[in-house]
């Protein structure tokens, strides 16, 4: 809130999340895509993908 009471308002000048590109990497045989969403299962061995931007631990 702001000293008078009102909240303030907030641009963000950044792409949303659906319009960023991410790289996905097959858990399995390690076929990568691109893409703006969740790209399902592997077209070659049928198994998940990740999405490389997110570590494994």
């Amino acid at each position: 809130m702001t000293a008078n009471g009102t909240s303030p308002t907030l641009t963000w000048d950044v792409a949303s999340a659906a319009e960023t590109e991410s790289a996905y990497e097959c858990l399995d045989c390690g076929t990568r895509v691109t893409g703006t969403s969740h790209p399902g299962s592997c077209p070659n061995c049928d198994a998940s993908f990740r999405n490389c931007a997110t570590s494994i631990e």
